[in-house]
């Protein structure tokens, strides 16, 4: 007599797919659901003191390599629960394996980059990179893609392995301190260096978003070369708004505007 855990749902060919196989992918997928909640609870309470993950991204970054893990063995699982098995399907399709690495080397690049990311926490969510000449911050990080979200409110999807095998900018990993930028101020031969001089420092000091009581990180002044028709200045100055820094040199340009006309600083003639 056969039980009710047999019956059959449906059949294709000399496949039969039970009650029994229905019910066990449920199980396995909520005990999979519930593991995770679980290594979530643990990560994000007490693993910040066990593991010193004291940062939210390292977490994170933690909790999505043991997501990752947990479903591949689940999907194993699911696979040999409803009658296919892993080891016979693997070894049959070895062929078509192949030729599928071959033809997938970027995509295996990318994931075995979002791995090293994951696992060493080199870029982590929340951080501002430059990548590609642009600024963004980390919104997510996947196994093959990441998430960055630019200045301009886009968001770029950037394979992860541009930040193993190029130059990444990383503004703020692991550094809570200011970053240094510049902006470049051309003027006539005519004008006086004293007064320049007098003039950048006051634009500067108008500047709330400009560190200028930092004794280690004074803004600074600069003749960078004398040019056929001008002098060529540089204000490098440190702020905190690492993300808006854009708008902080922005707002620094109009005030030098402002003080060159007021003055009545001679512009370089065409």
């Amino acid at each position: 007599m056969h039980s009710i855990f047999d019956y059959q749902l449906f059949s294709i060919g000399e496949y039969r797919f039970t009650l029994a196989m229905l019910m066990g992918l449920i199980l396995l997928w909520l005990l999979t659901t519930l593991l995770l909640r679980a290594i979530r609870r643990v990560i994000n309470r007490g693993g910040g003191r066990l593991l010193d993950l004291s940062d939210k991204g390292r977490r994170m970054s933690l909790y999505l390599l043991a997501k990752y893990f947990v479903w591949t063995v689940a999907v194993a699982l699911m696979l040999e629960i409803v009658g296919v098995h892993v080891s016979v399907l693997l070894a049959g399709s070895a062929a078509l394996l192949v030729g599928l690495g071959l033809g997938m080397q970027g995509i295996f690049s990318d994931i075995v980059s979002g791995i090293f990311l994951l696992f060493e926490g080199t870029i982590e969510i929340g951080d501002v990179l430059e990548v590609d000449g642009k600024v963004g911050r980390v919104e997510e990080i996947n196994l093959r893609t990441s998430k960055v979200l630019t200045r301009d409110g886009q968001t770029m999807i950037v394979p992860n392995h541009k930040f193993i095998t190029e130059n990444v900018l990383n503004w703020t990993h692991h550094d809570t301190n200011p970053s240094a930028f510049r902006v470049q101020v051309r003027v006539a031969h005519e004008a006086d260096e004293r007064q320049m001089l007098a003039l950048l420092t006051a634009a500067v000091n108008t500047q709330s978003n400009i560190l200028n009581k930092d004794a280690e990180r004074p803004p600074q002044i600069r003749i960078m070369d004398f040019q056929e028709k001008c002098v060529l200045y540089e204000i490098k100055f440190w702020t905190e708004k690492k993300f808006e820094a854009e708008q902080v040199q922005s707002d620094l340009r109009f005030a030098i505007q402002q003080q060159l006309r007021e003055q009545g600083i001679p512009f370089p003639k065409d």
